[in-house]
């Protein structure tokens, strides 16, 4: 017979956005293998449903929430909610890039990236608020490196992850009376589906500039995710935790 190790998350419930591949997923298999309840939401059902299979096979109790954050921030709150009774800690990780530079930027791509990656964060925020407090819950923001080096990605990705951890600055300081904890992880280049198609020798040519001498791994980064959302980082609030080999540092 089998007994059950107790784990950080039991009996809490986190909502994890972009969670059909790469940092999300990796996020949502931590938490859930911790004993959190987990609800995945991503566009892309089809993944979205696979990543969920895998961890009910598991054992573990998850929820597919197909949806675009841009539009259904409001029902996808309450469908995590509705499903597990309450909602312990949200993930804001979901973000697109268009790659575009300031000459081929065009407002509606600027917008569209804006939209995605910013303005849905605070919607998801806005709406998951009132379960957070019940709870004394967490938000944990996926940055990027590119927030304060702007080398990699384009122009609205690298304005939406600035923003982004301005957003969770402000909020750790307007939800703390609540016991409400709003932290950033910022990785640098982890080695993803995102870059599926890319040369064979980009991670290689990358790596060269990371004193660690190679790219990061999804479960890297949802190990700290795991640490920040926990109750062992009860008085850790307002914080970014760059996670990048060391790149920043030079």
């Amino acid at each position: 017979m089998t007994t059950h190790k107790p784990g950080r998350f039991d009996g809490k419930v986190a909502l994890i956005t972009g969670a059909s591949s790469g940092i999300g997923a990796a996020i949502a298999h931590q938490l859930a293998l911790e004993g959190a309840s987990v609800a995945l939401c991503a566009r892309r059902g089809h993944m979205l449903y696979d990543k969920v299979d895998q961890l009910r096979a598991r054992g573990d109790s998850a929820l597919a929430i197909p949806g675009d954050i841009t539009q259904d921030a409001a029902l996808i709150v309450e469908r995590a909610v509705h499903e597990f009774g309450g909602l312990d800690v949200l993930v804001n990780n979901a973000a697109i890039s268009v790659g575009l530079d300031i000459g081929e930027m065009t407002p509606n791509a600027w917008r569209y990236v804006i939209a995605t990656n910013l303005d849905a964060a605070f919607d998801m925020v806005a709406y998951a608020r009132p379960h957070l407090v019940e709870r004394r819950g967490n938000v944990l923001h996926i940055s990027s490196i590119s927030a304060v080096a702007g080398y990699f990605d384009d122009l609205a990705y690298v304005a939406s992850k600035a923003g982004l951890e301005g957003l969770s600055r402000k909020l750790a300081l307007e939800l703390a009376e609540f016991g409400v904890r709003s932290n950033v992880i910022r990785p640098g280049l982890i080695m993803t589906e995102a870059f599926t198609g890319m040369p064979s020798d980009f991670f290689e040519t990358q790596a060269q500039m990371i004193p660690l001498g190679r790219a990061g791994r999804p479960e890297e980064i949802a190990k700290a995710a795991a640490f920040l959302c926990s109750d062992d980082a009860r008085f850790i609030t307002g914080a970014v935790l760059t996670i990048d080999g060391g790149e920043s540092a030079k």
